[in-house]
This record gives structure tokens, C-alpha cells and sequence, in this order.
């Protein structure tokens, strides 16, 4: 009777799967779960490079604030995301922090959903390689990586995938979806619009139809993306704060650290992506672009920019390849099952290590943009009370009209606790991994009172000086100011 019982729960649970809405609850929950684990395990902050240094610290001063302003002074960023974030705060009223920890999590399940979606009506696939597909792209670290700190990709991933779906329905609104999805798109992230345009257009050429047609559906989002790429082109002006002053990086370097983070993400689903290579109107101008993206770096002169933003994307063709893989190797068929089960098995494992920080390979290789696992933030934990004593001290003895040099790991926690940032005390971000001295020649000509650094206390610069230490976190001073 067990047995039976069993029995008919597993046949029950895979009928509903195989329901469209089954699916996507699943996958939405897989994504949920898979993003929230880091921010279960670390119960006060939110998890994610960005979201302390670019996120909450102008989320904090929503509140008084209206929708519009919010809207304009992100726009040319992308808005949409910290318009969403101010009603969020302003219905709930909730801490900017607990905010953060749920949306990453919620915005990585409804990406998993949106991905199905593409997939089953979009690119019609059959319900059991659109679910694999889905199941392969949830715990790929590429993924798990953007979903980390992303949000405004993320987002725009989503709406993405949903314009995609809307241009391959037959629907009499389909023309009117795909300009509406292809607008929020925009709004979302500038650089996955470009990946938009570049994905439509490549396909109704080879299409050879709809081509007046899709132009006139992407024109509002055409000149969004314009206005955020070059304000001046429209005599909008910007005054979002850039971030900081940024070295160049040799050639070289750039060139292995493309490599580096191509191997970390791809290295094991490349062979099965190879394998299942096919003409495909729609995925072949996307891979295509993200190629260029990512390697163009190889010739300087012509190198598109931002290569580790396309790196990233590459992980939702290269799923798509890789299940045309497992197709072409027979892996569907009942007698060779267990080997699927048994591939998806290992990129489960590693990517539920990847996210609860259990084990990763990530950390052996070193590069610029993938995370060693998800349960990390700007700096260490054990050291954000650290840094909010040292912050402590310069509310109090910070002198007036002076300045701190802030690495980008502490620059989001400063503008968080430290009271006067940008007040009467003047904060200026720099890279991370870099000198401060060429931020430092930027104070001195602007003629502050006094120069501080928030750096770790192991550590030293030439003319700088400690005047106030915390554990593994000081002060230093510039000692060619004191008077």
C-alpha cells in the first residue's frame, strides 16, 4: 500500500509538472531558493558586491523623495529598477536591507520562469527539453553570478526573454507586446537592450520578413536607449555621480582575465554546447554578438566594451546548445536517462555549492568579475562592524571640509553609516584593487582641509599615517595636511 501510495504521488508530481504552470512554479521556486540560501546564511546584510556599493546606499534616501525625481536621476542607468524599489519601500515601509535580501532572490526566480517560457513558446521547444534547459541554466554559475548583485540585468533579462517570447507567438497584439516588453527592457539595463536590438534585428534579416514592422515595435525603446547611452543627444542632462576614478588595465591582463572567466563559467557545459551547435535564426545573431563582446578585447582598437557583462549572457545560448547536445548524444531516451540525470546532477551539486559558499572551484583561478561564491559582500563580514566603527569615529572627529578616500569595496558601506558623507566631509570613491594615489592628486588639487583613508591596518601608503584603528580596519591620515 506504501508502495501504491508512493507511486501515485510521483506520478501526480510529474503530471503537474508537465503542466505549463507546474513549471514555472517549480522553476520559480528552484530560482527562490537557489538565490536565498546566501542570504539565509548571512541573517543581517544583504549578499552582493553592487547591491551595498551601487543599491542601498540611494535606496536610504527614498524616503521624502517622489517617483519622478528617483526616475530622473537614474535614468540614464537604468530606472525601472529603482523606480520598483521606491514603491516597494514606500507601500512597505520596509528596511532598505531586508528589501534587497528578498528581491535577489525573487528577481532570479522570475528570470528561471521567463527563460522556460522562451523556450516552450518561443523557441518551441517540447516540454522535456525546455524543462532540462531551464533545470541546466538554474545552477550554472554564470547565472548564479548575475543574480548576485545584478539586479538591473537581471530585470532586464527577464523582460527580455518576455519580448523574445512575444515576437514568436501568433497573437494580434504580438507587435504591441514586443514594443511594450522591449521599452521595459531598456528602462532595465541599456547594454541588455543593445542585446535586444541586436537579437530582433539579426533575426528578422535572416527571417527575410517583418522587418518594417519590428522597427516601428522597438522605435520607443530605440530612443530610450539612445537618451540613456548619450543624454546630450536629446538635451537631457544626467546627474546621476559617477563612480569614481578608474585605472586602465594592460592588454594582457584584460585578455586573461576574458579567458579566465570564460573557463570558470563554461569550461564543463562547452563540449555539450559544441556538440549541439545547430542553425537557429534566433540564437545565432545572439551568440554571435555575445562572442564579439566577449573576445573582441583580443584587438584593442575595435573591442566592444564592458566583456564581462556579454561573458555572462552567453550562459542562456550555450544552455540552448547544450541540450541540442544531450539530444544528439540520445541522452532523452529511456535507455540512456541515467546519464542525464547524472550530468545535471553534477551541475546541480556545483551550483548549490556555488551558492551556499560550500564549495566552489571559483576561488583557485583569479579574475575580475565572478564572485569565489555567493555568500559574500564588498568586504568580509567580520569586518562591516569594524568599518562601522572607524565610521563611527570619523562622525566625531572627521575635521570640516575634509575629505575620505574610499576604495569601492567600503564606498557603499561609508555612504551608509558615516552621517556626513557628502555633507561637510566630501567622499571619493576609487577602484577596486587600485592605488588611491591618483584619487589622492584629485584631493589635493581641491584643497581639503584634511585627507583620510579607510584601508586595512596591516597594510600602509607612503605619506599616509594611522590616526584611528578597529580590529583589521583604520583610519590613516594625510600627513602632509596636519597642521
Amino acid at each position: 500500500m506504501f508502495f501504491l501510495r508512493l507511486g501515485w504521488v510521483r506520478d501526480s508530481l510529474f503530471n503537474f509538472l508537465k503542466l505549463d504552470r507546474g513549471s514555472c512554479l517549480f522553476f520559480f521556486l528552484i530560482g527562490l531558493t537557489l538565490r536565498g540560501l546566501p542570504e539565509l546564511l548571512v541573517s543581517q546584510y544583504p549578499v552582493g558586491y553592487e547591491t551595498i556599493t551601487c543599491y542601498a546606499p540611494p535606496m536610504m534616501t527614498f524616503a521624502g523623495r517622489s517617483v519622478v525625481d528617483v526616475f530622473v536621476e537614474f535614468f540614464k542607468s537604468g530606472p525601472l529598477f529603482y523606480v520598483l524599489m521606491w514603491l516597494v519601500a514606500n507601500v512597505t515601509g520596509a528596511h532598505t536591507f531586508f528589501i534587497l535580501k528578498v528581491v535577489g532572490p525573487f528577481l532570479y526566480g522570475i528570470l528561471i520562469v521567463s527563460f522556460f517560457v522562451f523556450l516552450k513558446k518561443g523557441l518551441k521547444f517540447d516540454w522535456k527539453m525546455a524543462f532540462v534547459a531551464t533545470l541546466l541554466l538554474s545552477f550554472q554559475i554564470a547565472a548564479l553570478r548575475d543574480s548576485w548583485d545584478r539586479f538591473r540585468t537581471v530585470l532586464g533579462l527577464f523582460f527580455f526573454f518576455a519580448t523574445l517570447t512575444a515576437l514568436r507567438i501568433d497573437s494580434k497584439r504580438k507587435w504591441l507586446l514586443v514594443s511594450v516588453f522591449s521599452v521595459l527592457t531598456a528602462l532595465s539595463r541599456e547594454h541588455v537592450a543593445l542585446f535586444l536590438f541586436v537579437t530582433i534585428f539579426g533575426f528578422v534579416i535572416l527571417e527575410r520578413k517583418d522587418r518594417i514592422k519590428s522597427f516601428k515595435a522597438l522605435g520607443p525603446a530605440l530612443a530610450i536607449f539612445l537618451v540613456m547611452v548619450n543624454p546630450s543627444l536629446f538635451g537631457y542632462m544626467s546627474n546621476h555621480v559617477p563612480e569614481g576614478q578608474y585605472a586602465s588595465r594592460s592588454y594582457f591582463w584584460v585578455v586573461q582575465d576574458a579567458l579566465v572567466i570564460f573557463a570558470v563559467c563554461y569550461l564543463a557545459l562547452l563540449p555539450f554546447a559544441l556538440l549541439g551547435w545547430r542553425r537557429d535564426k534566433l540564437i545565432e545573431p545572439m551568440v554571435g554578438w555575445l562572442l564579439l563582446g566577449s573576445f573582441s578585447v583580443v584587438s584593442p582598437w575595435f573591442a566592444v566594451s564592458g566583456y564581462q557583462r556579454w561573458l555572462m549572457l552567453l550562459v542562456f545560448p550555450f544552455c540552448v546548445y547544450a541540450v541540442w547536445g544531450f539530444e544528439r548524444l540520445q541522452l532523452f531516451s529511456n535507455r540512456r536517462i541515467w546519464m542525464l540525470s547524472a550530468i545535471l546532477l553534477v551541475f546541480m551539486i556545483i551550483g548549490a555549492g556555488y551558492s551556499t559558499g560550500s564549495f566552489t572551484y571559483v576561488g583557485r583561478v583569479t579574475n575580475s568579475y565572478v564572485t569565489v561564491h555567493l555568500v559574500q559582500s564588498s568586504i568580509s563580514w567580520e569586518q562591516v562592524d569594524d568599518v562601522k566603527a572607524v565610521l563611527a569615529w570619523l562622525d566625531e572627529n572627521a575635521a570640516f571640509n575634509s575629505s575620505v578616500l574610499a576604495e569601492e569595496g567600503f564606498y557603499g558601506w561609508t555612504l551608509i553609516y558615516f552621517r556626513r558623507a557628502n555633507a561637510d566631509v566630501t567622499i571619493i570613491p576609487y577602484g577596486a584593487s587600485y592605488s588611491p594615489m591618483p584619487t589622492l592628486e584629485v584631493a589635493l588639487r581641491e584643497g581639503f582641509s584634511q585627507i583620510y583613508l579607510i584601508w586595512y591596518t596591516e597594510q600602509s601608503f607612503n605619506d599616509f599615517e594611522i590616526v584611528y584603528s578597529q580590529n583589521s580596519i583604520s583610519v590613516f591620515q594625510y600627513v602632509s595636511k596636519v597642521a
